[in-house]
């Protein structure tokens, strides 16, 4: 199990294998990132796609990344900002976007729009997260609370790897169908 600095390094040596791991790697947290800000689902997958092709097509001109989770998590809200204005939609992603950016302090009015924005967010997904049967509930707090691998959930669990992953695909796969369910019900509705 390579690193993700090992794997960096090898993407911008321009290693297949290397790239591919890594976007293997980063897919279903992007993925769950970009679904908890914004509810269109089919934007935030091709916003992943368009990240990694740019990273690729990039590779020989992007510097060593100090840390490389941070970095694919900043460069994507970024690029999914981006895309989400071109939409025309109004979102609330512009705030969440903005606990990112180094340069930007937020008014004390934008900071409890944000909190409250946050803690509604957080109800939400965690009443969907608690449908979810207990093995997938517990493989996803493992992935992506605890931020483990799934070689390390496999040890953690005693789970086959295949079964790891589709427990995780599974369960990721149902909460975007709720949240776009929801999404387009609570649109309709309004």
């Amino acid at each position: 199990m390579h690193s993700d600095e090992t794997l960096w390094e090898g993407m911008l040596r321009g290693d297949q294998e290397m790239f591919l791991s890594l976007y293997n790697r980063y897919y279903h947290a992007l993925l769950f990132v970009g679904l908890k800000e914004i509810r269109d689902a089919q934007l935030v997958k091709d916003t992943i796609q368009q990240v990694f092709l740019y990273l690729w097509e990039k590779r020989e001109t992007i510097h060593q990344a100090n840390n490389v989770k941070s970095y694919l998590i900043t460069s994507f809200l970024r690029k999914l900002s981006a895309d989400w204005k071109k939409t025309g939609k109004v979102s609330n992603l512009q705030v969440v976007y903005s606990q990112y950016a180094e340069d930007t302090a937020p008014t004390p009015e934008e900071g409890l729009i944000k909190k409250d924005e946050q803690q509604h967010q957080s109800r939400h997904m965690l009443e969907y997260i608690n449908e979810l049967p207990s093995r997938q509930k517990e493989l996803l707090y493992l992935k992506y609370y605890e931020g483990l691998s799934y070689e390390e959930i496999v040890q953690q669990t005693g789970l086959t790897h295949r079964t790891v992953y589709n427990k995780i695909h599974e369960a990721l796969k149902k909460l975007r169908l709720d949240i776009v369910t929801t999404g387009h019900t609570h649109s309709a509705s309004v």
